[in-house]
C-alpha cells in the first residue's frame, strides 16, 4: 500500500528544490571583487584577519584541506592510542 502522504510531500521538496535551483545564480555574473579597503566613514582594520581568511580560502584552500585531513587523522590516532584495552 502507498502511503500518498508521503508521495505528496517527497513531490512538494523536489518541486521546492527544482524551483530554488532554477532561480538561483550560478555564474559570477557581476560580482565585486573581495576587497577589505576602508570606505568613507569606516576606518582601517587595525589587525590583518580578514586579509590571513581571504588567503586561506582562495590562494591556500588546498593546502588547507590537507591539513584538516591530516589533524583529522592525529585525532582518530590519538583516540586509538588512548583507549584502555579490556583483557
Amino acid at each position: 500500500m502507498v502511503n500518498y502522504k508521503v508521495v505528496i510531500l517527497t513531490l512538494a521538496f523536489l518541486a521546492a528544490l527544482f524551483a530554488s535551483l532554477s532561480v538561483t545564480s550560478w555564474g559570477p555574473g557581476n560580482a565585486q571583487p573581495y576587497s577589505f579597503e576602508p570606505r568613507e566613514d569606516l576606518r582601517m582594520p587595525e589587525s590583518g584577519v580578514g586579509d590571513i581568511g581571504m588567503e586561506i580560502f582562495t590562494i591556500y584552500v588546498f593546502p588547507f584541506e590537507v591539513l584538516a585531513l591530516v589533524l583529522t587523522a592525529a585525532l582518530v590516532g590519538a583516540i586509538y592510542v588512548a583507549k584502555k584495552e579490556i583483557a
